[in-house]
């Protein structure tokens, strides 16, 4: 176990190191897929890590109870509630065969995406997590785009595909339990930033021949985390990407969005520095084990964390206070099924989850903010996970 946190802690120091490189800073973003068991509490789950989801949260889950085999994941999440009106939309942005038809159809979108932003993530994984081992192979792609008007609106779309290895080990100390665990994580990563959304509209359709800059590179990333159990409390504390995790970038240009998520690896190398930005977050839960009824008919969890990321580039602006406070809730009904609840951001946030046999079926509802203070930006959206988990 020695030999593990050792290699740990210098892996830690390479990525410290590697980050301290010659040119500008550019944030990249932080690897943290949507998944409904999370976002349905809000966002908040470092105190009450466990299985598939300790994975992108905190390594420390990965000795708890609750742990599985997750054989397949894949989760779903557009980030808007569209209507039949956008639904008729974005089947006339598939069909466009020119420029013309294609902004005319984005026009029609304007409400959609000035008001609420316009975006998906999609996540496709596989995992074990359990008796301290974390192991888990992930894709995860996201992009979003918001604008003053439609057609000046600018997407950022981010594809991943990340190797996760890791530790956790419990220790008995009096009347505590301190779970501690850690693991690196081997990313491949793709970026397009700032692409204008005629252009990246036009990657998904057959007739028209787009041209933008895509970054593509790898990166090694540390987790470390470490959670608390005292009677029906526990706290948690995670940090993610410590050091900043630095990816060693070349850019290319795509004409499609196969080739844009191919991770050709070909281009030149980039002169700045793009770097993961490190995340600390702190968490406190409490498990009443009976509410108002018993515990096989309702069985609740409370939990909220404070999230801070220290983002690295010489011109990044601090989030506010209110933007990484999160608040949530899990019950367990009836030992099947699954409730949940929070607030995240300021936001409110509802979830279920249903557990029958090997297939786990999660669905939730989230208002997330995009901008760097509550209440300026709000992003509206839902996310479903269907699993083959054991």
């Amino acid at each position: 176990m020695k030999k593990i946190l050792l290699i740990f802690i210098i892996s830690a120091c390479i990525a410290a190191a590697a980050s301290a490189g010659e040119g500008d800073t550019v944030d990249s973003a932080v690897f943290a897929p949507i998944t409904p068991e999370v976002i349905g509490q809000g966002g908040s789950f470092t105190a009450v890590a466990h299985g598939y989801n300790s994975l992108f949260t905190n390594p420390a889950g990965f000795a708890r109870e609750g742990g599985s085999l997750t054989i397949l994941s894949a989760t779903a999440s557009p980030f808007f509630i569209p209507n039949e009106e956008d639904i008729s939309d974005f089947q006339a942005i598939a069909d466009a065969a020119s420029d013309t038809e294609l902004e005319d159809a984005l026009l029609n979108l304007s409400p959609l995406i000035t008001g609420n932003g316009i975006g998906a993530a999609g996540t496709a994984g596989i995992g074990l997590v359990g008796g301290g081992l974390g192991l888990g192979l992930v894709a995860n792609a996201d992009f979003y785009g918001r604008g003053e008007t439609a057609l000046g609106t600018a997407i950022d779309a981010v594809m991943d595909w990340a190797i996760i290895g890791g530790y956790a080990l419990p220790i008995e100390i009096g009347p505590v339990t301190a779970y501690i665990g850690g693991d690196l994580r081997y990313m491949l990563r793709t970026e397009a930033r700032d692409v204008a959304i005629v252009e990246f509209a036009s990657a998904a359709t057959d007739d028209v021949d787009p041209q933008f800059p895509v970054l593509s590179g790898s990166g090694l990333a540390f987790d470390l985390g470490t959670i608390l159990e005292i009677g029906k409390w526990s706290a948690g504390i995670s940090a993610r990407d410590i050091g900043g995790t630095t990816l060693d970038y070349s850019q290319f240009t795509a004409d499609t969005l196969e080739q844009a998520f191919s991770f050709d690896g070909s281009g030149a190398q980039v002169s700045e520095n793009y770097v993961i930005p490190m995340v600390m977050s702190f968490g406190l839960a409490y498990d009443p084990e009976s509410f108002l009824m018993p515990s096989f008919l309702f069985d609740p969890v409370f939990h909220m964390e404070y999230r801070k990321t220290f983002y690295q580039a010489e011109d990044a602006q601090e989030d506010s206070f209110w933007t990484g406070v999160h608040m949530g809730m899990e019950a367990e009904v009836v030992r099947f099924l699954k409730v949940r609840a929070g607030i995240n951001q300021g936001y409110a946030t509802f979830g279920l989850g249903a557990k029958l046999l090997f297939l786990d079926l999660n669905a939730s509802y989230f208002v997330r903010e995009m901008g760097r203070f509550a209440g300026v930006q709000p992003n509206e959206g839902f996310t479903l996970e269907a699993a083959i988990r054991f």
